[in-house]
């Protein structure tokens, strides 16, 4: 969300932070809903070594994680 591209030299610039959000809409889910992405999570955090990234290739000037193009690193 805070990184972007520099307006001078056209390099990526990364946050100085990199966070993850997980926003869970109330009343919407039950609890097996949540047990699963708690499962899930849990699962890539066995496997973050093995992860790979994602390069955004494409995206808005503002908020653009949320209409990026990604490709694998």
């Amino acid at each position: 969300m805070f990184g972007g591209t520099d307006p001078v030299t056209h390099h990526e610039r990364f946050a100085a932070l990199e966070l993850l959000r997980l926003a869970i809409p109330r009343r919407v889910y039950t609890q097996s809903h949540v047990d699963y992405v708690i499962e899930v999570a849990a699962e890539v955090a066995r496997r973050k070594e093995s992860l790979r990234g994602l390069r955004i290739v494409e995206g808005a000037e503002h908020l653009r994680h949320f209409t990026a193009r990604l490709r694998p690193l």
